[in-house]
């Protein structure tokens, strides 16, 4: 019997990308952070700007909290609100999001790219 594969979990502890992905890989992840690069910071201008269901942003927004990928920051006290800034590191993934921006424009969008 062949032995069974590492899951990704047992992966991200030796492996960078592993690790990586398994905190970005998510797609809601990828496009909050590309809205923040975007300016964006409040949850409204995230939820209206991707068309997601406020309890899936409000989960994926304190996942990247936890890591440390945002911060949250009360802007308003009556009622309370807060914004949500990206830290260092999740200004860092800017590279990453132009990389995917550039293969999607050259091998999804281009007009002969699918066919």
């Amino acid at each position: 019997m062949p032995a069974k594969p590492a899951s990704p979990v047992v992966a991200a502890a030796d492996c960078p990308v592993a690790a990586t992905l398994q905190l970005v890989g998510e797609g809601w992840t990828v496009l909050i952070v590309r809205d923040a690069l975007r300016g964006s910071t409040r949850f409204e201008q995230f939820r209206r700007n991707l068309g997601i269901s406020p309890a899936i942003l409000a989960r994926r927004l304190q996942t990247m909290v936890a890591a440390g990928v945002m911060q949250r920051r009360p802007y308003q006290q009556h009622p309370p609100r807060d914004e949500y800034l990206l830290t260092e590191s999740g200004r860092a993934l800017q590279p990453l999001l132009a990389a995917m921006r550039q293969w999607g424009e050259r091998y999804l969008c281009a007009p002969d790219a699918l066919s």
